[in-house]
């Protein structure tokens, strides 16, 4: 397990820890309002600092694409944070998708050798998106204990592969466009992950299935 030690790794689990109860500090402490503010400040770092290295601005695939990939996503992320109704869903959609990502990251750097893409993104493998898949399935069921509801296995099992397959297509997605605009990260801003973007690409897939089905998975999950 060589890229346990690695500049890369460590760098990628402090900027974890730090995104981690960052988050989870304003989600359960603050009001809805800060979370929401913190969510537009990354949709401005996204515009400002990534979203202009895929596009030339005068481009017209920056404007089109840009309402579509970030705007409607984050502004789905901000109507459900302030709806206390559909507010605890942004706590397993959180949960699952980054739980997949560190899983696929983790599981497909250990033993990762059956590519999915590879001329899109080489280091996609199906042992990752295994791993990816077992580490957001108990994410998912640690949310559901934690929150003292009660859901059938086989439900969370469904649910949270129709996530993690969401999540897998953002990223490939993301993927996609860096490779179109020879870029290895969307950006900078956070040390051993890339750009913020790296880290939402997951989120902006999945958040519609959730919005669009904010009343089922209430009912399901959290009634």
């Amino acid at each position: 397990m060589r890229f346990m030690l690695s500049s890369e790794f460590t760098q990628r689990f402090i900027t974890s820890l730090f995104l981690g109860f960052g988050f989870w500090g304003v989600f359960f402490y603050l009001p809805p309002v800060c979370l929401s503010l913190v969510l537009i400040l990354i949709l401005v770092l996204i515009l400002l600092f990534e979203w202009t290295q895929f596009f030339p601005i005068k481009e017209p695939a920056f404007w089109v694409l840009m309402p579509l990939y970030l705007l409607i996503p984050f502004y789905l992320l901000i109507s459900l944070n302030h709806n206390p109704l559909y507010h605890e869903l942004l706590v397993l959609l959180f949960v699952i998708v980054f739980s997949f990502d560190t899983g696929s990251y983790l599981v497909g750097n250990v033993c990762g050798k059956h590519r999915i893409a590879n001329s899109i993104s080489p280091k996609k493998t199906w042992e990752g998106f295994i791993g990816g898949y077992i580490f957001a399935f108990l994410g998912f069921v640690t949310v559901i204990f934690e929150g003292g509801y009660r859901s059938s296995p086989w439900l969370i099992a469904g649910l949270t592969a129709i996530v993690c397959i969401l999540s897998f297509f953002g990223d490939l997605f993301e993927s996609w466009l860096k490779r179109r605009a020879q870029l290895k990260d969307s950006g900078t801003l956070l040390p051993g992950h890339g750009g913020f973007l790296d880290r939402f690409d997951g989120i902006i897939f999945a958040v519609f299935f959730f919005y669009f089905f904010r009343e089922t998975l209430v009912t399901l999950l959290i009634s």
